[in-house]
């Protein structure tokens, strides 16, 4: 699904990106972790086309980029609902702001089974304000999956909530996951974001993939082995 061979990219006489190379299988589950600055920000403008990667091959779906980009949607940190919108009329807007529009009541007809399968079949005509933290961020993940490509970047997408809601769309997210068998490719500082949804995790050090795990279910219902996995990281973090 993504092929990433060898890529670089620097600021100036920063390197950023050296030689990074990641491998991610079709319907799997992937996080990115890394201290601040290391680059995994400038990896997600590449992947969705708003810097080019100064050498190197990216492929998603095999095809490479620019091409690629068009396999590639992105929930943001912060949600981007419109205040004056309705919740159906929110999740209908990436199809409305496409290249090729459709007609509406096309887009709303699939606006509206992405609610059932995001369990918010009931804030149809609901306003943003109404709407808990929890819901808001799955109304962003609706946006993000009404534009139907194969492969979703989140850039932190629990960073504001409580790890009760946290907690709460772990489950949406994997539940998502298995019934449209998206790839997911997640930015995160927490540890516990990339353990409870990972089928693999990522560390980005020194421009190149330091380090990979791979997580089982086993893992992640074993307190003492996340607690262990959460020290490895913790330890080729520094």
């Amino acid at each position: 699904m993504l092929h990433i061979t060898n890529l670089k990219f620097h600021y100036g006489k920063r390197s950023v990106l050296r030689d990074f190379s990641l491998h991610l299988p079709k319907g799997e589950i992937a996080t990115l972790i890394g201290a601040s600055g290391v680059g995994k920000t400038t990896l997600f403008k590449i992947l969705i086309g708003s810097i080019k990667a100064q050498d190197g091959t990216v492929k998603i779906n095999n095809a490479s980029l620019p091409q690629a980009n068009a396999f590639v949607s992105c929930m943001m940190q912060e949600d981007l609902l419109l205040p004056w919108r309705s919740v159906l009329n929110n999740i209908t807007l990436p199809g409305e702001l496409g290249t090729m529009p459709q007609k509406k009541a096309a887009l709303k007809v699939e606006a509206q089974k992405l609610l059932m399968v995001l369990g918010l079949q009931n804030y149809a005509d609901a306003m943003p304000h109404e709407l808990s933290g929890g819901m808001r961020k799955r109304i962003a993940l609706g946006q993000a999956l009404m534009q139907q490509r194969p492969l979703l970047l989140l850039d932190e997408p629990f960073g504001s909530l409580d790890l009760i809601l946290r907690e709460e769309l772990y489950a949406w997210i994997k539940q998502i996951q298995e019934t449209l068998q998206m790839t997911m490719l997640i930015i995160t500082h927490d540890f516990r974001d990339a353990i409870s949804l990972s089928d693999r995790i990522f560390l980005l050090k020194e421009g190149i993939v330091w380090h990979e795990w791979l997580v089982s279910e086993k893992q992640r219902q074993d307190p003492q082995s996340c607690h262990e996995l959460m020290n490895e990281m913790r330890n080729c973090m520094r």
